[in-house]
C-alpha cells in the first residue's frame, strides 16, 4: 500500500531531497510545500495520510501550522523536523499534538530512513483509531466500553438511544456486575474470561427498581448481548470488556407472529376435511400432504412426501409444469385435473392453487375438491335429457302414425256398405288404438327416465327388490354374497332388472333358476351377468332384441332397459347360447363401480 505524504519545509532543495529519499526508502508518494499556506491549500484538495513539517519556518512555523489543524479537529500524523536541539521545543511539539520529533542531522539518509521506520506503524494505528471511532460512533449496535473491574467508560450514541439514557454521565462507571438484567451463568462465564453471548429480555422497570439509572424507556425489549473481554497486556489478563448489543424486538416480533401464523397454518392444514398438498413448482415434489389427503389418495403422509404430483395428475410432465407455472405466476388459480389414486382409480379433481411462501422459498399451496360424482351425475343429466328428448320423439311419432292409420280404418268403415267389411275395418282401428294405448302407457312408465341425479345401488338390493315384482314362486334366485357390488346408475335400475328376469320367466320356457353374479376385466370394468336355465335366444334374435317393437311381446322393455344403462355408460349385450339359457352381459366402466 502506498502512503500519501505533504513535506513542508521553506528549503526547496531539502524538498527534493526528501522526496527522493522518502518514496526511495518507504511506501510513500510524497507532495511538497514550501510555506504554510500553500500547504493550507493544499490539504483542502487533497487526502493525506501523514504531514512532516519543519519547525523553523517564516510567517508561520511548524508548530503554529500544527495547532491550526488540531484546532479544527483534524487527527491527521504530523511529524517535526527541526535543525535545533531545544527542549522547549520538542515539549511544544508533544504538548500540541505531535505525534513524532526529529532533529535534523547531517545525514539525510539516516534521518529519513528513522522517519520512514516510524512512520509507517504509526500511520496505520492513526487509521485504526479513527476507523475504530467511527465505527464506534457511527454503528447502529450499541456498543459499551469498560475496564478490567467492569466499570464503564465510554458507550456510543446507539447504546444511549437503546436504553433511553439522555445524560451519559448518568451511566458514568456503571457496574457490568450488579446489572440484574445479565443472567448470573453468563456472569460466572465472564469472570473466568471467557467469551459469552446470550439473548434475553431486559426490564426497564427492573433498572427503575435497582435505581440504577434515569431512562425514558419502560417495559422490556429482548436484545442479543455479546461481551469479548480485552488483554491490552498480557493475553490471560483482562483489561477490560467490549460489549455489544443488539435490539432484536422487533424481529424477535415478526419471528414470534410467524410462529403463530404458522401455527394456526399447521392447525387449519393438519385438521381440514379438505385434501390440502403443499407443491415444491421448480421440481413438482410433494413437500407436505395433509391427513385428508392421505385418506384420500390411499398413500401415507411418508409415501406421499416422497412422491412428485407427476405421479397423481394424469396430464403429462410438460402439461403438469405449464399449469403449475400459471399458478406460481397467479395467471390462474382454479384448476380441472383427473388424479390417480393408490388403488389405481381415477378421480376427477378441482384444484386451487397459489403461491406462498414456506420457509423462506415460494411453494404452491393446493386445496384439492374431488368432483367425480357430480361431473358424473351432470353427464347423466345431459345424455338422460338426450335420451328423454329423443324417446319422446320416437313415441310422438309412432303415436301419430297410428292415429292417422285409426282415422282411416274408421273413415273406410263409414263409406263400406258391407258388414263384413265395415267389421274388418273396426277391428283394425280396435288394433290401432290398442297400439295407442300402449304407447301411451310407455310414455306413463318410463316419464321419470333420467328425471333424477344416478346413484349407487347395492345389486343384492335390487335384485331381491326386482324378484318381488313378479311371480318367482318356481323360479330359485341366485346372487353372490361373498362381496357387495355398488353400481352408480339411474334411478329405474330396479326396472330394467325386472325387465330381465321378467322376460327370463315370460319368454325362456321352462326356467327353474336365475343367476347373477359378476367379475372384473383386465382393463378395470366390471361385467355384470345375469343369466337363466331356459331356452335362450336364437342368433337371429340377438341382433334385434333391443329394437323397439320385436319379440314375442314387446320390444320397448329391453329398448329402454339398454337407454337406461346408457345414462351411467353403462352397456348391455345377450351372450348366451340357444338352447343354453338367455345371458344378459352389463359392461360397467371403470369410476361407476364400487366393490366393499
Amino acid at each position: 500500500m502506498i502512503y500519501s505524504l505533504l513535506f513542508v519545509d521553506d528549503d526547496s532543495e531539502i524538498c527534493e531531497v526528501a522526496r527522493a529519499f522518502l518514496e526511495k526508502t518507504g511506501p510513500f508518494k510524497v507532495t511538497t510545500s514550501d510555506t504554510v499556506k500553500k500547504s493550507q491549500r493544499l490539504l483542502k484538495k487533497n487526502h493525506y495520510d501523514a504531514i512532516i513539517s519543519d519547525y523553523d519556518m517564516p510567517v508561520t512555523d511548524g508548530i503554529s501550522f500544527l495547532k491550526s489543524l488540531r484546532s479544527k479537529g483534524n487527527k491527521i500524523p504530523f511529524v517535526i523536523l527541526t535543525g535545533k536541539g531545544n527542549d522547549q521545543v520538542v515539549i511544544d511539539a508533544l504538548n500540541s499534538g505531535a505525534d513524532l520529533y526529529f532533529v535534523k542531522t547531517d545525514s539525510p539518509k539516516d534521518l529519513f530512513y528513522h522517519v520512514s521506520e516510524k512512520l509507517v506503524p504509526l500511520i496505520k494505528s492513526r487509521q485504526a483509531e479513527i476507523i475504530f471511532h467511527e465505527i464506534f460512533t457511527q454503528s447502529p449496535i450499541a456498543i459499551e466500553l469498560y475496564n478490567s473491574d467492569g466499570k464503564l467508560l465510554q458507550v456510543n450514541t446507539a447504546s444511549l438511544d437503546l436504553f433511553g439514557i439522555i445524560d451519559p454521565k448518568e451511566i458514568s462507571l456503571f457496574d457490568l456486575y450488579k446489572d440484574p438484567n445479565v443472567p448470573e451463568q453468563m456472569l460466572k462465564q465472564l469472570r473466568r474470561g471467557e467469551r459469552i453471548e446470550y439473548t434475553t429480555t431486559f426490564d426497564f422497570d427492573l433498572v427503575k427498581q435497582h435505581h440504577l439509572y434515569k431512562t425514558t424507556k419502560s417495559g422490556t425489549i429482548f436484545i442479543q448481548v455479546q461481551i469479548t473481554p480485552i488483554s491490552l497486556s498480557y493475553p490471560d489478563i483482562t483489561g477490560g470488556y467490549l460489549v455489544q448489543i443488539q435490539d432484536l424486538t422487533d424481529q424477535k416480533r415478526s419471528e414470534d407472529a410467524l410462529k403463530s401464523s404458522e401455527a394456526r397454518y399447521r392447525s387449519i392444514f393438519s385438521n381440514s376435511h379438505s385434501v390440502m398438498l403443499i407443491i415444491n413448482p421448480e421440481n413438482g415434489a410433494i413437500l407436505d400432504a395433509n391427513p385428508a389427503a392421505c385418506s384420500y389418495y390411499g398413500y401415507t403422509h411418508d409415501e406421499l412426501t416422497h412422491m412428485e404430483i407427476m405421479q397423481i395428475n394424469c396430464l403429462t410432465r410438460d402439461e403438469i409444469f405449464q399449469e403449475m407455472e400459471r399458478a406460481r405466476k397467479e395467471e390462474r388459480n382454479f384448476f380441472y385435473f383427473q388424479h390417480r389414486l393408490a388403488s389405481g382409480e381415477i378421480r376427477d379433481v378441482e384444484v386451487h392453487s397459489g403461491p406462498i411462501v414456506l420457509d423462506s422459498r415460494q411453494v404452491l399451496y393446493s386445496i384439492i375438491h374431488d368432483i367425480t360424482d357430480k361431473k358424473r351425475i351432470e353427464e347423466a343429466l345431459v345424455t338422460a335429457n338426450k335420451k328423454l328428448n329423443m324417446l319422446s320423439s320416437i313415441t310422438r311419432h309412432d303415436i301419430l302414425n297410428v292415429l292417422t292409420a285409426l282415422t282411416g280404418y274408421l273413415e273406410f268403415a263409414a263409406t263400406e256398405t258391407s258388414m263384413e267389411e265395415t267389421r274388418m275395418f273396426i277391428q283394425k282401428a280396435q288394433t290401432a288404438a290398442r297400439s295407442i294405448r300402449h304407447h301411451i302407457e310407455f310414455t306413463r312408465d318410463y316419464q321419470d327416465l333420467g328425471s333424477k341425479e344416478p346413484v349407487w345401488h347395492d345389486i343384492r338390493v335390487v335384485l331381491k327388490n326386482s324378484s318381488m315384482l313378479i311371480n318367482t314362486k318356481s323360479v330359485s334366485i341366485e346372487f353372490d354374497t361373498h362381496s357387495r357390488l355398488l353400481v352408480l346408475a339411474d334411478p329405474l335400475l330396479v326396472k330394467v332388472i325386472y325387465n330381465l328376469m321378467e322376460n327370463a320367466i315370460r319368454h325362456g320356457g321352462h326356467v327353474t333358476k336365475i343367476s347373477s353374479y359378476w367379475k372384473k376385466t383386465p382393463d378395470n370394468t366390471v361385467q355384470w351377468i345375469i343369466e337363466d336355465d331356459g331356452v335362450g335366444i336364437s342368433p337371429t334374435m340377438k341382433k334385434h332384441i333391443f329394437s323397439r317393437e320385436v319379440g314375442k311381446n314387446t320390444g320397448l322393455g329391453l329398448f329402454l332397459a339398454r337407454e337406461i344403462l346408457a345414462i351411467t355408460g353403462i352397456t348391455i349385450e345377450e351372450t348366451g347360447i340357444e338352447g343354453r339359457g338367455a345371458q344378459f352381459t352389463m359392461t360397467i366402466p371403470e369410476g361407476k363401480y364400487r366393490i366393499e
